[in-house]
């Protein structure tokens, strides 16, 4: 996971049926990652905005337009957080994909 920090949003998903959140980043090179949280029983997250600006960001030296960058995720009681200069999220589930374990 800490090799997808820094990069920039290019979308953010969250289904009607609140399966999923997901987050799609790409690096310099054009490459596109998905960051998926959800429950390992496939029932609903929730999903909490402490503070969202979604705004077009132009970064010249990438020539990349963004929502900005996925700058940090930890895990909360319940959930993760998850920072970034879109704003704070909290998503309440028991998955992410891929880990923060991997990082350790």
């Amino acid at each position: 996971m800490k090799e997808l920090f820094g990069l920039e949003v290019i979308r953010l998903e969250a289904p009607q049926d609140r399966s999923e959140l997901t987050f799609q980043v790409i690096d310099e090179d054009k490459r596109v990652f998905n960051v998926r949280f959800s429950n390992k029983d496939d029932s609903k997250i929730e999903v909490d905005f402490s503070h969202l600006t979604l705004s077009i960001i132009w970064d010249e030296d990438s020539n990349i337009v963004s929502f900005g960058e996925f700058e940090l995720v930890r895990e909360i009681d319940n959930g993760f957080e998850i920072i970034g200069d879109f704003g704070l999220i909290w998503v309440f589930c028991n998955k992410c994909v891929p880990p923060l374990a991997a990082d350790s």
